[in-house]
Parts: C-alpha cells; sequence; structure tokens
C-alpha cells in the first residue's frame, strides 16, 4: 500500500473505534421511527423463533424441502438487515434488502406448490407464476397482500437501478455514516412496515395451524402487529375462506 493509502487505512481504524449512533438516542423522530419498526420485526422475529422451534411440524404440515426452509429464513434475515441499515442511516442499502426480502419470501411460498420457483432466474417469471399459484391465491386476503408485496418490490427495483436522483443515496466516503435524514428516515419506515407486515400475515394466515400450536406470549406478541381487519382471520382461521 501507499503512504497515502496507510495513513488513510490508520484514520478508518480510528473511526471504527469511535462508531456510535447512540446521539440518535436525543432525537425523538428517529426514536419514534425506531420503536415503530421494532414492532413489526419483534413480531417476525417472535414468528420465526416458534418456526424453528417447531420446524419438524413445519416439515410434516407444508414442506420438507430444505432450500424453501432456508429461504423462508433468509426472507427474516433480509427484514433484520433492512432494520440495522436503516438504524445507521443508510437508507438505499435498507431498501435494496426489502427488495431482497420480498424476492425471497415469493421465492419460498410459491415453491411449496412448484418448486421450479426455487431456480428460476428471471424474476419476471417468477412473479408472474407465483401470481397464479394456488398459495398466493388461498384467499382473497393472501391473494390482496401479495399484489400489495409485488407492488412495492417494483416500487423498490428503483433503488437497486438508481432510476432517479431521489434513489441516490450520495455517499461520497464513510465518514458519511452514521446520519439521519428525517425525510428518507421517514419513506423507509413506512415501506419497512408495509412489507414486513404484510409478510407476517401472509405467514399467519397460510401457515395457520403453525400459529395456533405456537407459545400463547408468542401468538400475543406476534398479533401485536397485525392489522386489525386481519386479526380475526388468524385467530378465527374459519374465516380465512
Amino acid at each position: 500500500m501507499t503512504r497515502e493509502c496507510n495513513d488513510d487505512f490508520t484514520k478508518l481504524k480510528g473511526y471504527i473505534l469511535d462508531y456510535r449512533i447512540s446521539y440518535n438516542l436525543d432525537n425523538n423522530s428517529y426514536m419514534a421511527s425506531a420503536k415503530r419498526m421494532h414492532k413489526v420485526y419483534f413480531s417476525l422475529v417472535n414468528w420465526h423463533a416458534e418456526y424453528q422451534h417447531q420446524i419438524d411440524f413445519f416439515s410434516k404440515k407444508y414442506t420438507n424441502n430444505k432450500d424453501i426452509l432456508l429461504r423462508v429464513s433468509e426472507a427474516i434475515s433480509d427484514i433484520g438487515s433492512s432494520n440495522f441499515n436503516w438504524l445507521n442511516g443508510s437508507y438505499k442499502a435498507s431498501r435494496v434488502m426489502l427488495r431482497s426480502s420480498i424476492e425471497n419470501f415469493v421465492r419460498a411460498i410459491s415453491s411449496i406448490d412448484d418448486e421450479v420457483q426455487l431456480t428460476e432466474k428471471n424474476v419476471y417469471k417468477l412473479f408472474d407464476r407465483a401470481h397464479g399459484s394456488n398459495i398466493f391465491n388461498s384467499s382473497v386476503h393472501v391473494n390482496k397482500l401479495y399484489k400489495e408485496l409485488h407492488h412495492r418490490y417494483k416500487e423498490l427495483c428503483e433503488d437497486t437501478h438508481t432510476a432517479s436522483y431521489k434513489n441516490m443515496d450520495k455517499v461520497t466516503s464513510l465518514v458519511d455514516y452514521p446520519k439521519y435524514v428525517e425525510e428518507k428516515s421517514i419513506t423507509t419506515e413506512n415501506i419497512f412496515i408495509i412489507i414486513a407486515k404484510n409478510i407476517l400475515v401472509i405467514l399467519c394466515l397460510i401457515f395457520n395451524d403453525l400459529y395456533h400450536k405456537m407459545h400463547h406470549r408468542n401468538r400475543e406478541n406476534i398479533i401485536n402487529s397485525v392489522q386489525s381487519n386481519y386479526k380475526p382471520l388468524i385467530l378465527f382461521s374459519n374465516l380465512c375462506n
């Protein structure tokens, strides 16, 4: 490395040593957004913990394909990564991870009906086949939520392809992080909550028997983030169809 590169790496070590986001704790807008995002993410984490705990039941009841099981987990993992990026002010990366979460989720769930979806490389075909799948048409509610996810996916593609100025983060160096930009923060928060809630509700509707086998505290932690119009559909599954 050159002398200048070595000097800059020394500065990088200092930057890492001093890196913190705790000053945002004094920002009311930041904290309000963080709390709302945490609420729905916590519900998803509770669902996923029960999913892992009862993986034998899930495998017997729904599917034992290991690739599908892993992709369900990866969709939740992507949402966690999105949350982490948001906390640090990396809003574009946060939205890109939400896009990845939707794609992993749609691929995993539609593959229960059609395992070709696991290897489908064309995302247009992936969503087209998912749109016609039995599982995403199992009820009008599931289908509506799926369509909303697809709409949000197309919206998030603008970030991946940097479609316009508003899709740019304009970061010149690492020293720009951590940061807080209220407008971008709230925009990203809103789409995060919509996507996380829609995925959560679809999981609870499609895998309703799993939901009712969960520990009662986990069921409460999950239903806590569900929109009021969907709660009875989850709690009383005979109303789902």
